[in-house]
């Protein structure tokens, strides 16, 4: 089966440390003349709390929002790609086209949603190292996808703590 790779999915949740994961996709991107698809999912907040305050509030405020939320995040998300962009490409020239996607929802469900919509060929994401006790209990975002992909994943370890504060200046 051969894989032609024109779209690629790079999920981020936008921490410290993740320029390292989109360095990868920026390169892989490059390399098959692709667009890269930024992916960030937002969980939902869906308690009992949450609930009970929406009922006292006007109509809508919910979806007003939420829609504040997803466009402070998408211009964020846009700056540090143009801060990015600037050092990675001044020698390289022109970076490969992107678009950003904003969706509400479990992670591994915006990404796999996303990745199906845009007949993405590979899904790049960051991992940072957790303990297996951590892991085996609340399991990893980057555990679900490899379990429910259709296409390739690519992993990249993340640096933690120290290492992401010292290299966010990169990014």
């Amino acid at each position: 089966m051969r894989n032609d790779i024109k779209v690629i999915i790079y999920a981020s949740d936008a921490s410290q440390g993740s320029w390292r994961a989109f360095d990868v996709a920026i390169n892989q991107a490059i390399k098959n003349k692709a667009e890269i698809v930024y992916v960030h999912a937002i969980e939902s907040i869906k308690t009992i709390t949450s609930e009970a305050s929406y009922s006292y509030l006007p109509k809508g405020i919910e979806k007003i929002h939420s829609s504040q939320r997803k466009q402070e995040t998408a211009s964020k998300i846009r700056e540090r790609i143009q801060r990015f962009a600037l050092v990675k490409f001044s020698d390289l020239g022109t970076p490969p086209k992107f678009s950003i996607n904003i969706e509400f929802g479990p992670p591994e469900k915006v990404i796999i949603d996303v990745a199906e919509k845009t007949n993405a060929g590979l899904i790049i994401m960051g991992n940072r190292k957790s303990s297996p006790f951590s892991r085996m209990f609340l399991g990893s975002t980057v555990n679900k996808i490899l379990q429910t992909a259709t296409i390739p994943v690519l992993m990249v370890p993340l640096p933690n703590g120290f290492e992401a504060r010292k290299n966010l200046a990169t990014l």
